[in-house]
């Protein structure tokens, strides 16, 4: 199964002090989180002033950097807030990822507009998609899409900060895309404390799955971790119990 660091996101230095934000700072943060049994990585490039971006220059140095330091794949975001909506501007700034330090992968949200050409687009570069899922409503979005079946994985990602909700929302989800007949694996994670619920959740049907300071700064306890080696570290731990990871 895989374990995937999600290593910084939208998080701020005001919700945790240690969310690495430069290439460098990512790749210190990777390469403890390998050592803990991270097995790929999800980054959120930002730009000089922190800011997320989707600029080849900061996206490239920041998997070049990772990539370096752990020899582990490397994906990104192509979330819309990143572009303020602009879909025309995505599409410009993804196309220059090329290169030999593109991302193995990308996500694209499927509750976003233009995902069809944006696939296309990461096709024709070499960059396979994680097809972000938040709900039923965007398995059945997914369902419909032209890529269904040249997405790498799916990203079960509910956003309720409630565990049950959260929980629920995620198996709604997967059960339309078992519906749909999308069997690709799937990557669960979470939001705050409910991230170690749906965690649970996902080990116990065989699935792989996320943590990281974007999901959560909390470890199973509620206390705060120190950094994503520590998440990293308690996510290895409940696989093991599960007897899905050694």
């Amino acid at each position: 199964m895989l374990i995937q660091a999600a290593l910084n996101g939208g998080t701020t230095r005001a919700e945790h002090p240690g969310v690495p934000l430069t290439a460098g700072e990512l790749a210190g943060d990777a390469r403890a989180a390998a050592e803990r049994g991270a097995q790929a990585l999800h980054l959120h490039p930002r730009d000089a002033a922190g800011v997320q971006t989707l600029d080849p220059d900061y996206v490239l140095a920041a998997v070049a950097a990772t990539r370096a330091a752990t020899g582990l794949p490397v994906g990104v975001t192509t979330g819309i807030w990143t572009v303020d909506g602009d879909v025309r501007r995505r599409l410009d700034l993804v196309g220059r990822w090329d290169g030999p330090d593109r991302p193995d992968y990308a996500s694209i949200n499927m509750n976003e507009p233009g995902t069809e050409e944006l696939a296309d687009l990461l096709a024709s570069l070499g960059i396979m998609i994680e097809a972000g899922v938040w709900t039923a409503e965007d398995a059945r979005l997914l369902g419909a899409a032209a890529f269904k079946d040249r997405i790498l994985r799916v990203l079960m990602e509910p956003v309720d900060r409630d565990q049950a909700g959260a929980i629920a929302t995620a198996a709604e989800a997967a059960a339309e895309l078992a519906r749909l007949g999308i069997a690709a694996r799937q990557v669960h994670h979470g939001y705050d404390l409910a991230t170690w619920g749906v965690l649970r959740a996902a080990l116990a049907l065989g699935q792989d799955i996320r943590v990281g300071l974007e999901d959560t700064t909390v470890l199973p306890d509620g206390s705060v971790a120190e950094g994503n080696a520590d998440l990293v570290a308690a996510a290895v731990e409940l696989a093991r119990e599960s007897g899905n990871f050694r």
